[in-house]
């Protein structure tokens, strides 16, 4: 029960912040291997230096989990980012795992 109180907690800030504080960098609520994962998934590149803003983050994140972004949409509610978090854990650990496979195969 608790743990669902936790991930309750981070949706609802993941959806108030990406509102009220876009600007801010991504890497202020998401770990590194969260963004560069995402990014990589989305963008189908490498991940930029710098994280990018937070706004851009959570949008990004909120498609996975089915959010169209279109300009009458508003902003991502905490289905769609709870959906889109879930797989970019996924994301993260595949990508985690296949790093640990290459450097391991040399």
């Amino acid at each position: 029960m608790v743990i669902y109180l936790i991930i309750a907690w981070r949706i609802l800030y993941l959806v108030t912040w990406g509102r009220e504080c876009p600007a801010l960098p991504g890497d202020v609520v998401f770990d590194p291997e969260e963004w560069q994962a995402a990014w990589i998934v989305a963008y189908r590149s490498p991940p930029p230096d710098n994280p990018p803003p937070l706004g851009q983050m959570v949008r990004l994140i909120a498609g996975f989990g089915g959010f169209l972004g279109r300009k009458h949409d508003g902003h991502p509610g905490p289905t769609a980012i709870w959906e889109g978090m879930q797989k970019v854990r996924a994301f993260a650990i595949a990508l985690e795992a296949g790093c640990a496979a290459y450097f391991n195969d040399g």
